[in-house]
């Protein structure tokens, strides 16, 4: 698309139509650079640890009113005085940044850490949401990885959404502070805790083994289509050699996935979903259809993780807690509208129904969002 040929209308990366901006000759010559920056397709944010830009489809940004001195002094007195609910809503409505920059004031004036001082008034639910706000993204997931293969047991869910879901940059982020952090390799404690096929898909994932570019081939992708539809037949390959499946979904990049996953469709007559449904189950069948599902449509993925972790009796509330924290400087603006249009009802209903309390209201004020809104109220 050329500055000399501006667009009636553009739509900004997305299968349904979120922002639509009309757009000048004129106006299109001064905006370009910022459209470049902030409409690339939203499957695709590039989630740098390090990047303190507000996203357009944030419901948190930057607050306008935040001075870190002020907050932690204002924190510090709701806690003295059990005002757990001001704290919550203190922490809901700033940037993980702003939060960040809490910790230094805060230590400096009371001589410790706000993260601990939070864990000694809170509990349950709600301590662990606003330890999880309290955390960088980066550190964020490495606790929930370190604690998805703590002691006995394994949470499959936790290791399948994140390893299967987050980018190249990030996987190599994630790999690299997680030896800092423990003194050991991710890929080692993962093949520890997983086995099979299943194992391998991860191990492949955390080394790096998928293409980080944004290149497509569409003569290469309709090979992979065809090797793809040879499995689903019922032709799977030896078990002494890994699966076309294994060997396609965790080495391209999501948009020769794209490509691949389009070919298949029209060679076999059916989605790839379907197809692993049929051939795969358990932990494995979970992990394809999570890469699938987040290089086709991110935000569509993440909806149906929310209501996965609501539906019938009980919520997992770590799951709950993960997608909303991590999404909410991303794209939580359009997961929100995905799940209405997938469910008939709002993400903030939803919540309602299945939480109390500080955490409630604190989940909701994430989800609601801060822009127009002064931090804390």
């Amino acid at each position: 698309m050329s500055a000399a040929t501006p667009p009636t209308f553009v739509v900004c990366g997305v299968r349904r139509t979120h922002f639509v901006w009309l757009w000048s000759r004129a106006a299109w010559s001064f905006f370009r650079p910022a459209f470049d920056l902030f409409c690339s397709p939203p499957s695709k944010p590039s989630f740098n640890f390090k990047k303190r830009m507000n996203s357009p489809y944030a419901t948190i940004l930057d607050a306008n009113d935040f001075n870190a001195p002020l907050f932690a002094e204002k924190i510090d007195r709701a806690l003295r005085a059990g005002e757990k609910d001001t704290v919550a809503q203190i922490l809901a409505s700033i940037s993980n940044n702003q939060r960040q920059q809490l910790r230094d004031p805060y230590k400096i004036k009371y001589g410790k850490e706000l993260s601990a001082a939070l864990d000694k008034k809170f509990s349950g639910d709600a301590e662990k949401l606003v330890l999880a706000l309290m955390e960088t993204p980066l550190e964020y997931d490495l606790k929930q990885l370190k604690g998805a293969m703590k002691g006995l047991g394994t949470d499959e869910n936790v290791l399948i959404e994140i390893l299967c879901s987050r980018t190249v940059d990030q996987l190599r982020a994630i790999r690299a502070a997680y030896e800092r952090e423990f003194g050991h390799q991710l890929e080692k404690d993962v093949a520890g805790d997983t086995s099979g096929e299943f194992k391998d898909l991860l191990v492949s994932l955390v080394t790096g083994s998928r293409d980080g570019t944004h290149d497509t081939n569409d003569a290469a992708a309709k090979d992979d289509a065809v090797r793809l539809f040879a499995d689903g037949k019922g032709k799977l390959t030896s078990k002494d050699e890994p699966s076309h499946f294994l060997k396609i979904l965790s080495t391209q990049n999501q948009y020769q996935l794209r490509k691949v996953f389009a070919h298949f469709e029209q060679l076999s007559g059916v989605p790839i979903e379907k197809v692993i449904e049929k051939e795969y189950s358990g932990d494995l069948q979970k992990s394809y259809l999570t890469i699938v599902r987040a290089a086709t449509d991110k935000q569509r993925f993440f909806a149906q993780q929310l209501y996965n972790s609501m539906k019938g009796l009980g919520t997992r509330d770590n799951d709950l807690i993960r997608v909303i924290v991590t999404r909410s400087e991303v794209d939580l603006e359009l997961i929100k509208a995905e799940f209405l249009e997938l469910h008939k009802k709002s993400l903030a209903d939803m919540i309602k129904g299945d939480t109390s309390g500080t955490y409630r209201d604190a989940l909701i004020t994430i989800v609601n969002g801060n822009r127009g809104t002064t931090a804390g109220h």
